[in-house]
């Protein structure tokens, strides 16, 4: 039988450590394009945070869904209407990991976009809101709010912060710095991909525009975006479990042998 204890400090600490793993390799081929000229074309499938179905995805899915259990469990050991609001927040966080797992933003951007730019799918005159998907998104987490307002303010101070801070800081990165991404996207000058041929073009969705891998600002609000992203879920799980460890409960994994009839 093996008992595995997920203590926020340790947890917190394990998170962030895989993190800057991911980070440094992230950052690795980043320099092997922009100084070293390397094509490190497996590499850049498997590490790079603004690729999808590759370990930083991984890793994200899993944040969104270990916090949409840890609400769950905060649901279940609550009594009264107040658990609606836990059980709210873990379906929510469900759908977030199927999300980034499975790109369904990407189906709400091409009818965000033809609904905004006159049935085109084409969103360079938009701006900001390039990447269209943050606009139902942001009225989605608007309405989040409104609608659990209540709930927050009758949870505990220490947690109701740790929630505010972490939903901050993951906000600003998945709206706001996505919003920045789209934007400079659209105002730097085109340049021929074929001038950079160590970058593994093949492996982005728009070959066409890889060279935007080669312009250091870009990569910076990318990079960025993503750590506020999985910071912002880690604070998350960690103030879940500081709030468990409060109310002098712990919160386990058990494995072995199913017991007999």
């Amino acid at each position: 039988m093996i008992h595995i204890r997920l203590q926020s400090r340790e947890t917190t600490r394990y998170l962030f450590t895989i993190l800057g793993v991911l980070l440094a390799l992230h950052l690795w081929v980043a320099f092997c394009h922009l100084v070293l000229h390397w094509k490190v074309e497996a590499l850049t499938q498997l590490v790079d945070v603004d690729l999808e179905a590759n370990l930083p995805t991984f890793f994200n899915v899993a944040l969104f869904f270990i916090a949409a259990m840890l609400f769950y469990l905060h649901g279940k050991a609550e009594q009264g209407a107040h658990r609606r609001g836990w059980f709210v927040m873990a379906v929510a966080f469900c759908f977030l990991g199927i999300d980034e797992g499975s790109q369904i933003h990407e189906k709400f951007m091409m009818f965000t976009l033809r609904l905004m730019n006159h049935g085109k799918q084409d969103g360079g005159d938009l701006g900001w809101f390039y990447y269209a998907w943050v606009i139902p998104y942001g009225l989605a987490t608007i309405a989040l709010v409104v609608t659990l307002g209540g709930w927050l303010f009758k949870i505990r101070p220490e947690l109701r912060k740790g929630l505010v801070i972490s939903g901050t800081i993951y906000v600003f990165g998945a709206i706001f710095l996505e919003m920045a991404g789209g934007k400079l996207a659209r105002t730097l000058p085109f340049q021929d991909a074929s001038n950079f041929p160590w970058l593994p073009c093949n492996i982005y969705d728009d070959p066409g525009s890889c060279w935007l891998y080669m312009e250091p600002r870009y990569i910076i609000l990318y990079t960025l975006e993503e750590t506020c992203e999985m910071t912002g879920l880690i604070l998350c799980i960690g103030a879940l479990l500081k709030a468990f460890e409060a109310k002098q409960l712990q919160v386990g994994i058990t494995v072995g042998e199913r017991p007999g009839p």
